[in-house]
């Protein structure tokens, strides 16, 4: 039986692809492999967003690509995802030891014909795939028609395509007869669903009605198409999680118009106020960069402010970095690498004060907690998460995951709440 280990940079959407392609491995009598060294293919499945994934990527590759050529183990070598997609061919040039390159738009048609690949190394009879874990990615829709500035993955994915909504339930389906009673649907802008006369918040009606269906999440949502309609939807819907997570990228308005984003300042407050005073208690997430070029100090000064005024629970937070062929490649970057960094430091210092606020006010508080797993060593607490976005330990003796269990929050780490049943 051969066996295949599975290496994956970047979002979430790549967490799915790399789900989805082990399903097909595993159905053509695949194992999974603990170690790189252990398995006959190795997949690395890579991300092109920012260049420190991209470089981070590449040095995986080199050391496998090495590794393959010094000791005969590793059988095969796969690059899949967003840079797969970006340089193709070149890859095998580049790094000899590659045997596969499979683009993100590639995808769909690769899986479709997934047995020319995998017959040279060796598939046996086709079997179940093992147990799933309790929460899994379902990609809704693929691509992205917004062309930010800064932004590589129109170039990489394509332009949007939704998928059809049947074929989503029927995935979620299949997901819910094998364990799973959490799914997170993804997209670049998941506002933008649409399957005929239907969108996203009706394709989340959909799917709440599926029996054996506890929690459903979302993501990404884009400030200029995050409707009311939607936020009602959320706010109706209880198996649907409380957590909106709105990448703002800037507080600037003028770097938003530089960024091509397609709101202001004021536009994204205001996607906020509706979505405190429909669902008040949601957990709001984002996306930030520092370092655009031409931010200046007061520019900075507002993406500052605006994190005070919204008081996200958690943020992902980066420096600006060139990426090839975008339009901000084009632009001077003319903000200091120190300076970037410096900034980006005071960001993570507010936002880190702002998260261990949020979580201090959850204690004495009750919680509905999804429990996900168990923590590796000797003391084994119990990881969930309630129907937000926070993570939650807890310590029982009759746990499993799956379950949900009503707990009440007794501390705060400042990034994790510890509870009680």
């Amino acid at each position: 039986m051969p066996s295949v280990f599975f290496e994956t940079f970047g979002c979430q959407m790549n967490v799915a692809d790399a789900d989805s392609l082990a399903g097909a491995l595993f159905a053509r009598g695949f194992s999974a492999a603990e170690t790189p060294d252990a398995a006959d293919l190795v997949v690395v499945n890579t991300c092109s967003v920012r260049e420190r994934a991209e470089k981070r990527a590449r040095a995986r590759i080199t050391e496998l690509s090495a590794h393959k050529k010094r000791d005969g183990g590793l059988r095969k070598l796969w690059v899949t995802g967003c840079m797969a997609q970006r340089l193709g061919q070149t890859l095998k040039v580049d790094f000899p030891g590659v045997d596969l390159v499979v683009g993100a738009r590639d995808f769909e048609a690769f899986l479709a014909n997934i047995d020319d690949a995998v017959g040279s190394i060796g598939a046996a009879q086709a079997r179940h795939a093992p147990e799933s874990e309790v929460s899994k990615f379902v990609a809704v829709m693929r691509g992205c028609d917004n062309h930010c500035a800064y932004c590589v993955v129109p170039q990489v994915r394509g332009p949007e395509i939704s998928l059809p909504a049947l074929s989503v339930e029927e995935a979620v389906r299949a997901f819910i007869d094998k364990g799973v009673c959490e799914v997170t649907l993804l997209g670049q802008n998941v506002n933008s669903y649409r399957d005929g006369a239907s969108g996203f918040s009706d394709l989340l009606r959909r799917l709440h009605a599926l029996d054996g269906l506890a929690r459903i999440r979302f993501t990404t949502s884009h400030p200029k198409d995050c409707s009311e309609d939607l936020i009602r939807t959320v706010a109706e819907l209880p198996k649907v999680c409380k957590h909106i997570h709105l990448p703002v990228q800037s507080g600037s308005t003028r770097v938003l118009g530089i960024m091509n984003r397609g709101y202001t300042r004021d536009d994204y407050l205001r996607r906020v106020d509706m979505i405190r005073s429909f669902v008040p208690n949601a957990d709001i997430t984002t996306d930030v960069m520092v370092g655009f070029p031409t931010e200046t100090d007061a520019d900075y000064g507002d993406t500052l402010a605006l994190f005070e005024t919204v008081q996200f629970t958690t943020a992902f937070m980066f420096a600006y970095s060139r990426r090839d062929n975008t339009p901000a490649a084009s632009m001077t970057d003319d903000v200091a690498q120190q300076e970037k960094q410096e900034r980006l430091a005071r960001l993570i210092h507010l936002q880190t004060a702002i998260t261990a606020k949020a979580y201090s006010a959850m204690v004495g508080k009750e919680v509905n907690v999804l429990v996900t797993g168990r923590q590796d060593g000797p003391d084994g607490l119990w990881m969930g998460q309630d129907m937000g976005c926070k993570k939650v330990l807890t310590a029982c003796t009759d746990c499993r995951a799956g379950t949900i269990l009503p707990l009440r929050v007794v501390r705060s780490s400042g990034k994790t709440l510890i509870a009680e049943r």
